[in-house]
């Protein structure tokens, strides 16, 4: 009697164990989620993740995002593993990261556009700005690159011949005409946010914009294309996880209706969804 007991109770368990794995492997569920930590910047990124990580956990993850203030490195901090991804950047920013730093790492998904444009408190036109007029643009390569391709559209300066902003990135060594003799100043993109009425006009991305309540679609005097834009923000992992089981299912959740219409509704003019 009690052997077919332990018996009925050892088939029980096993017929129980294989509908869990078909649950599983039909749902996304996972009795034990995968832990990810992902990088993020602060500001308008933080409520997004909030979301992306609600949406992520029936699909058997748990995301952790990791705000890297200040100097910190989401690319160095995902190389080294202290991260298992990171969404902050373009891939202008990673292919220059990644030359000059030798980081081993792989696009998995697209997130959205961060639209770079031009604000000022003095000129409702780049058009409009004097000779000699004093010009903000980030100082990190890419962005840099961004805000001159700007200028170049809007008729103020030529770039060299043969650029390609895919596969290039700008400087202002490579300025080929400036009849306006504009003074082209370099700073960094967290300082032009909170000073760009100190200059003439200043390149500022909407994700920094946003954070002292400016929006590219309301304030902006100049605004990047948005048609063939090399510049949509990614997510990133190692080299050697882009294949991982998790990655897909964490590239799902952020491409999900869920981030879109927070993005479409709370971010209107702010960022553009790239999926």
């Amino acid at each position: 009697m009690t052997g077919r007991l332990f018996g009925r109770i050892a088939r029980a368990l096993s017929i129980g164990a294989a509908f869990g794995a078909v649950f599983a492997a039909t749902t996304g569920w996972a009795a034990d989620p995968v832990h990810l930590k992902v990088g993020i910047r602060g500001g308008i990124s933080e409520p997004i993740w909030e979301i992306v990580a609600r949406v992520a956990k029936p699909r058997g993850l748990e995301i952790e995002p990791v705000v890297m203030a200040g100097s910190l490195s989401p690319n160095e901090a995902l190389n080294t593993g202290d991260l298992q991804a990171n969404a902050f950047q373009h891939i202008p920013f990673l292919r220059d990261q990644i030359a000059q730093r030798g980081y081993k790492l792989a696009v998995v998904g697209n997130t959205y556009l961060s639209p770079i444009a031009f604000y000022s408190k003095t000129y409702k036109s780049l058009k409009d700005l004097p000779n000699g007029a004093r010009v903000g643009v980030p100082d990190d390569p890419s962005n840099e690159s961004r805000a001159l391709i700007v200028l170049r559209d809007e008729g103020l300066l030529s770039l060299r011949d043969g650029f390609d902003a895919y596969n290039q990135t700008a400087t202002l060594a490579d300025i080929k005409e400036n009849p306006r003799k504009l003074q082209i100043v370099e700073v960094k993109s967290v300082v032009l946010a909170r000073s760009y009425q100190d200059l003439d006009a200043a390149a500022i991305i909407s994700s920094f914009g946003s954070q002292v309540g400016l929006n590219a679609a309301r304030d902006g005097i100049a605004q990047e294309k948005r048609d063939n834009n090399p510049n949509v923000n990614i997510i990133v992992v190692r080299e050697q996880d882009k294949d991982a089981p998790w990655v897909k299912p964490l590239v799902e959740s952020f491409q999900s209706p869920e981030v879109r219409a927070h993005i479409e509704k709370e971010l209107a003019g702010i960022l553009i969804p790239a999926f």
